[in-house]
């Protein structure tokens, strides 16, 4: 079949020409088509009112970065909290005396998906263990906060359209700055209180 196949493609190249004609109905060459563009006047170069020369934009604060900033300063803050109670939680219970430990504390509240707080007992209520577990402890809560906000950032973010490269790098450096400032305002604050 290859062979057919190439024989065929092998006779249709050499056999087949063709003749260019101008206006004048003068033969070419048929190696040669410079003559074809030489009979032809070509416009290499618009009018000047055909060409828009854009301005290089600059990096400015909008309210589309204002927004997708708070969202990012939200996950850094959800994530700031979440590391405040696995790791400071001496500190929240100084500062929230009658918080609930049950609720708050990831090394008892990690329970509160398990009916009657027994593993063994299986979900406390459909999908408690999987998709539904961020309604059973502060932990959980955090990470869906911290989870959803860069998502939905990130999909606002999307539809901004093409920058140039010096935009992306702003942003990057905004949008560290933004999740920082999120994650240090809760953590340092409860780590202070130690």
């Amino acid at each position: 079949m290859k062979f057919a196949f190439a024989s065929a493609l092998l006779f249709c190249v050499t056999t087949s020409h063709c003749q260019f004609t101008g206006n004048d109905t003068t033969q070419l060459d048929a190696a040669n088509f410079n003559q074809v563009f030489k009979s032809k006047e070509l416009i290499t170069t618009p009018a000047s009112n055909e060409i828009k020369i854009a301005q290089p934009q600059k990096w400015k604060l909008n309210g589309n970065r204002i927004l997708t900033g708070g969202l990012v300063m939200l996950s850094g803050a959800a994530k700031g909290f979440n590391e405040t109670l696995e790791f400071n939680w001496h500190g929240f219970a100084n500062a929230f005396p009658k918080a609930n430990a049950q609720w708050f504390w990831p090394q008892k509240s990690f329970m509160n998906k398990y009916k009657d707080g027994d593993p063994e007992k299986g979900a406390k209520f459909p999908l408690s263990t999987s998709a539904l577990v961020f309604l059973t402890d502060q932990y959980h809560l955090n990470n869906f906060i911290n989870r959803a906000s860069l998502t939905a950032a990130l999909v606002i973010k999307i539809g901004d359209g093409k920058k140039s490269f010096k935009h992306y790098v702003f942003d990057a450096l905004y949008y560290t700055a933004c999740y920082q400032v999120g994650f240090g305002s809760v953590y340092y604050y409860f780590k202070s209180r130690m």
